[in-house]
This record gives C-alpha cells, sequence and structure tokens, in this order.
C-alpha cells in the first residue's frame, strides 16, 4: 500500500506540471496577441488620418464628378486631378472612425464627400494650395493647421 500512494503523487505532480506549462504557453500567446494588437492600434490612432510620407502613397478610384452639382462636383473633380495630393492629407471630419477612411482621397470614393463641407473644403483648398505651387509636405501642414481644431 506505501508504494501505492507515492505512486499517485508523483502522477498528479507531473500532469499538473504539463497543465501548467500549456497555462503559461496559452497565456504567454495572449499576452503576445494582445500587445500586437495594442501596437497596431497605437501606431493607427496616432495617425490623422493622412498617409504616412514614408509609406507609398495608396491611390483609389474616386466617383465620377458628374454625378454631383456645385462644390460637391468641383470637389470630385479635383479628386479626379490631384489624388495623390489628397492621398496625403487628413481628414477631420469623423469619416476615419466612422467610415474607415484612411485619407481625404477616401472621401470621394464613396457618397460621403457629397455631402461632407468640411471633406470638400479641404479637397478644394488643397487643389489651391497645389496651383500656388506648395509641396504636399506645407500643403498637409496647412489643412492640420486649418482644421485640426474642428475635429469630430
Amino acid at each position: 500500500m506505501g508504494k501505492r500512494s507515492k505512486a499517485k503523487p508523483e502522477k498528479i505532480v507531473a500532469k499538473s506540471g504539463k497543465k501548467n506549462l500549456w497555462l503559461i504557453a496559452g497565456g504567454t500567446f495572449i499576452m503576445i496577441c494582445i500587445v500586437w494588437v495594442a501596437l497596431r492600434v497605437t501606431h493607427w490612432g496616432s495617425s490623422d488620418g493622412a498617409e504616412s510620407a514614408s509609406a507609398p502613397v495608396t491611390l483609389i478610384a474616386t466617383l465620377d464628378p458628374v454625378s454631383y452639382t456645385g462644390k460637391a462636383r468641383v470637389a470630385y473633380q479635383v479628386a479626379k486631378e490631384i489624388p495623390e495630393i489628397l492621398a496625403q492629407l487628413p481628414c477631420f471630419c469623423g469619416c476615419k472612425d466612422s467610415l474607415g477612411h484612411r485619407s481625404n482621397l477616401y472621401c470621394f470614393a464613396d457618397e460621403h464627400g457629397s455631402i461632407c463641407d468640411l471633406c470638400q473644403n479641404i479637397a478644394l483648398e488643397a487643389q489651391e494650395m497645389h496651383r500656388k505651387g506648395l509641396s504636399v509636405e506645407k500643403i498637409r501642414d496647412n489643412i492640420r493647421t486649418a482644421y485640426e481644431h474642428q475635429r469630430m
């Protein structure tokens, strides 16, 4: 009987050790995932919606300006003419969070640009500054200065 009682505790300790190892491995994996997600969210959240100057500019198709009238039509035309500029500009209307827009150019890839005065103003002002020969960095700085306080 004495031998039998000694064998069981050893098996329990061995099984317990394996369970602990799996718990530690699982916990470590979960922590790594949490840190990875937190770093990605922090990186995404630190941006104001404009694509990074160091990252390649993503140009996307925008909607046809002839579908709109007035100021909206002009803004959609600007998006067709200078997408490489608008792709590097932030938008402060909140469409980044609500619609997933990555830059002002995205506002004109859907109907949002037709109803958002702020997005239209950013595009039109960018066009004017571009015509004056300002660099995209200067245009971006001017847009931030002018609209950052209007962040929704």
